[in-house]
């Protein structure tokens, strides 16, 4: 196995490279996530608005199902009437009357209510509708935009992705690790070569004796006070003519 020095400075050149072509496409990868997350959040207020207009329909159709209902009972209720055969009769039916047409009052307001509220809830649904096909069409956009450029660097991309691959198989998961959290940690330069007798990345001046053990190349040494990974200027020279 190569030694995981030079491959890790290699590592890195080539994710300096795909990070330069990631930024060639400019906001427009970003602009996609945020027009997709937008639209994902309009639908479930979509639907959610949907589930609450539907309740209010079905509400609002069963109370006037029910007053309807009640309708025919009180007209059937007016007809017994004139079959009574005493008062205790005519009063207990008159009761049933008048409790079912102040029921009748009541269904027909609560249908009213609901069909009130489905409206103005339907008003809303229409607005999130409009301006969920709206930011539909501008991702549609940007997701062409984003295809056209991508397809311009496609075949570069997808070689530095196979050599750099191919570095990262010959490395340990641990040393992949390390270098992530590094590169990550400091904005993307997680190994540097010695330059003038420092730091190539933080510029402190490295020990005489740090520096000779680096010209060894033979484990993995790191910067005391920023923590990078370093690398012999001649050694990181030899690997910039290959790649």
């Amino acid at each position: 196995m190569e030694n995981p020095i030079r491959l890790l400075y290699l590592l890195q050149k080539y994710d300096h490279k795909l990070m330069d072509l990631e930024e060639e496409k400019g906001d427009l990868p970003g602009i996609v996530r945020n027009l997709s997350d937008q639209l994902k959040e309009l639908q479930s207020q979509i639907d959610e608005l949907q589930t609450n207009i539907n309740l209010h329909i079905t509400t609002s159709e069963k109370s006037t199902l029910d007053a309807e209902a009640l309708s025919d009972r009180v007209e059937s209720l007016k007809k017994q009437l004139y079959e009574v055969r005493n008062n205790k009769e005519y009063d207990a039916i008159t009761k049933e009357i008048n409790d079912a047409e102040n029921n009748i009052t009541q269904k027909l307001v609560n249908a009213d209510e609901h069909e009130s509220k489905q409206n103005e809830l339907q008003s809303s649904l229409n607005d999130l509708k409009e301006k969920h096909e709206s930011i539909e069409n501008d991702l549609d956009e940007r997701q062409s935009e984003l295809q056209s450029v991508s397809k311009i660097h496609e075949e570069e991309e997808l070689q530095l992705q196979h050599e750099r691959d191919k570095i990262a198989r010959q490395l340990s998961p641990d040393t992949i690790a390390v270098y992530d959290r590094i590169r990550s940690a400091k904005d993307g330069k997680a190994v540097v070569p010695i330059k003038r007798g420092a730091c190539g990345g933080c510029y402190k001046t490295v020990p005489p004796q740090l520096n000779l053990l680096l010209r060894k190349n033979d484990e993995i040494r790191f910067c005391e006070n920023c923590g990078r990974i370093l690398i012999a200027e001649e050694i990181a020279a030899e690997v910039n003519k290959v790649a």
